[in-house]
């Protein structure tokens, strides 16, 4: 079990894991946004998106499993493990969503 001083480090280190993915999510909108001036059609933004999503939401999770090592009681636990389940479940509906954008713009 860490310390006190090495709990707080490895916590402080997810949290810069978790800020790089806002960071992610932040290029990618403005990206986006720059793809509706241009006036690109509608799914080219939304790709933008939801690319940004699943590269941030890789960078949560891995915050969130380094945040893990710190964790001491049963209750932080189960929290870990519903931040995980939801992460996995919103990296799954991106990923589906991004499928189906990119086999739409194929179409057409």
């Amino acid at each position: 079990m860490p310390t006190g001083i090495e709990s707080r480090l490895i916590a402080a280190g997810g949290t810069i894991i978790e800020l790089l993915a806002a960071v992610v999510i932040a290029f990618h909108a403005c990206r986006a946004l720059g793809a509706i001036l241009k006036r690109y059609d509608a799914d080219r933004p939304r790709l933008i998106i939801a690319d940004g999503v699943l590269a941030a939401l890789g960078f949560s999770v891995a915050g969130t499993l380094l945040k893990a090592l710190a964790l001491q009681n049963w209750q932080q636990i189960g929290m870990f493990a519903f931040v995980l389940a939801l992460r996995t479940l919103l990296k799954q509906v991106f990923k589906r969503e991004r499928k189906q954008i990119a086999e739409r713009r194929l179409a057409s």
